[in-house]
């Protein structure tokens, strides 16, 4: 059994090149595998090992200045879920993109938490709150929280522009924004502060921590994961499935890798139909049954 380790951590980091390089000796030493992201203003990380070896991981980080009250985030696996180490120094340790603009959020205007069991007791008491997904629409997909707002964005760098072209109604509204762990609707929440929302909080932990704190009720579908399960549960109360596949319009919350090699995104696909199309994608499959179908013609042809 493995243990899987989700956390980050918003704090000054002096030498990032030093903390990743400590980071990369500590994994190694302990064969954890996973992504590690430092930067200037913290850390983000999701890694994978034996119970004893996340345990001394977890140790050992929390005796970095900044880092003692890490708030750790863990699921089980039966097999390792990640294929190897990456440990990277980069300049944001989740990527808004406003940097590129010369301007950034402040992390310090950060919203105030919204803790799972009050976010589980507004949606019993069907209150008037607004509650944004600050994840990618593909993880929208498979799992959201009851009439939320899921942006149609590929990278969190793309939030930004979604408020500004299709949420600047909504400033005056009670505001709750989301995520997988926290990370993102952390900075999402500074984010809108920034441009004039007047009542936003974030959820605290995020989807992983709302289905450990409440069962997961009024979270819909699957949690897409950064790992090899793709996605996980979260709803033990009443657990639902809300996308389909592709082919067949079936309800499954299968996430594939095209059997084309230059296909990028992932696809939603019964295992049906998976097999019966040679692994491929919509694209991919008509392409290849255009290809046989030529290949047929030339052949009698000749």
């Amino acid at each position: 059994m493995f243990s899987v380790l989700l956390y980050y951590k918003y704090t000054p980091i002096d030498d990032p090149k030093k903390l990743r390089d400590a980071q990369r000796e500590l994994c190694q030493k302990f064969d954890i595998k996973g992504r590690i992201i430092i930067s200037e203003e913290g850390i983000n990380g999701t890694c994978a090992g034996t119970k004893a070896a996340i345990e001394e991981y977890k140790r050992v980080t929390g005796l970095v200045p900044g880092l003692e009250d890490m708030e750790w985030k863990e699921s089980l696996s039966q097999t390792q879920v990640f294929p190897k180490l990456k440990v990277k120094v980069r300049p944001e340790i989740v990527t808004l993109g406003l940097k590129k603009e010369r301007v950034d959020v402040s992390i310090q205007n950060s919203a105030q938490y919204i803790e799972p069991e009050e976010l589980y007791q507004l949606y019993e008491n069907g209150e008037d709150v607004v509650v944004i997904d600050a994840r990618n629409l593909y993880e929208g997909v498979v799992g959201q929280f009851e009439n939320a707002i899921v942006p149609d964005i590929q990278n969190f760098r793309d939030f930004p522009e979604y408020v500004k072209n299709n949420l600047s109604h909504l400033k005056d509204k009670q505001v709750v924004t989301y995520c997988t762990g926290g990370i993102r609707c952390e900075k999402a929440s500074a984010y809108l502060k920034e441009q004039g929302f007047a009542n936003v909080r974030q959820l605290h932990g995020g989807i992983h921590t709302y289905g450990e704190k409440t069962g997961g009720k009024h979270f819909q579908g699957k949690l897409y994961v950064f790992d090899g399960r793709v996605v996980m549960d979260v709803n033990t109360i009443d657990p639902s499935i809300i996308s389909q596949c592709q082919f067949c319009g079936a309800e499954t919350a299968a996430y594939r890798d095209c059997s084309e090699p230059s296909c990028g995104p992932q696809f939603i696909c019964c295992d049906g139909c998976f097999k019966e199309n040679g692994g491929y994608c919509v694209g991919h499959a008509d392409a290849q049954l255009l290809n046989d179908d030529l290949s047929v013609e030339v052949t009698v042809a000749v």
